[in-house]
């Protein structure tokens, strides 16, 4: 039964993000991208990277939950499907 509730929450996770973000690497989604400006650079905190943080924190805490691990793990798949998702600091 957990097996379950892990992909429903990676499809519902992947489906959210593929909705909400933009459809290819740089346009802007529904969801704006979160940057903070740094000096002279710009420090972009991709959704899979957020979803990635609070994923280890749940696992750290030793919180368990299927769907919301399959979900935070289809936020990281779907943004690990963009080119750029490596592109973390730039210049701004």
């Amino acid at each position: 039964m957990n097996k379950i509730f892990l992909f429903l929450g990676i499809g519902a996770g992947f489906a959210v993000a593929y909705f909400l973000s933009g459809k290819s690497e740089g346009q802007q989604g529904i969801v704006k991208s979160l940057l903070i400006p740094l000096g002279s650079y710009s420090i972009h905190l991709h959704h899979w990277l957020i979803a990635l943080v609070m994923l280890i924190i749940l696992f750290s805490l030793k919180i368990y939950n299927p769907f919301l691990h399959g979900f935070l793990l289809g936020l990281i798949l779907q943004g690990l499907t963009y080119h750029d998702f490596y592109n973390i600091i730039s210049k701004a």
